[in-house]
């Protein structure tokens, strides 16, 4: 009887890793690139995702869905990195505050341009925003997202269906702008 994958992947195989990886990176960096709004912290989550599942590569043995399993590995990666950003970006304000207060600096951070699809695809609820990035950049099935998020197959398929309409409104609004 073959090893599976996630078997290999327990044994330490590096084969594996590099099969793993050649089935599921473009995918999870497409998801972590929407799920994060950049390019580098998308990277950086997946190769931290990597890593950790190197690291903890004992607990593979007994996974029954791979897929699922990775990319609920990413969207707790990406929910640890944000609570980790909102705590510097409130350090950073708070310092920003003191130094105003103190006649250090004025003026505020400059705003970066950013693309009105990622605009419109940010202002999303997590939830929504989560599942458009499982869907159109991990490419995952309504069942498999909701294996992932731990919710039903109908809400998976509901908060898709919310988002597309919001992201149709965002967009509709913003070319009606110009």
């Amino acid at each position: 009887m073959a090893a599976t994958l996630a078997e290999l992947l327990a044994a330490g195989d590096p084969d594996a890793f590099a099969a793993l990886y050649d089935r599921l990176a473009f995918r999870l960096l497409g998801a972590a690139r929407t799920l994060t709004g950049s390019v580098a912290d998308a990277e950086d989550v997946v190769q931290d995702l990597f890593v950790e599942l190197a690291r903890g590569r004992a607990r593979l043995a007994a996974v029954a869905d791979l897929e699922a399993y990775v990319f609920t590995m990413l969207r707790n990666a990406i929910r640890r990195r944000g609570r980790r950003a909102a705590i510097d970006r409130r350090a950073v304000l708070a310092i920003a505050a003191a130094g105003q207060a103190a006649g250090s600096f004025t003026g505020s951070p400059p705003e970066l341009p950013d693309d009105e699809l990622a605009a419109a695809v940010a202002a999303l609820p997590e939830a929504q925003r989560e599942v458009v990035a499982l869907k159109i950049d991990a490419s995952l099935t309504f069942a498999e997202i909701a294996a992932v998020t731990g919710t039903s197959l109908n809400t998976a398929a509901s908060r898709y269906r919310y988002a597309l309409e919001k992201l149709r409104t965002a967009l509709a609004d913003q070319e009606e702008d110009r």
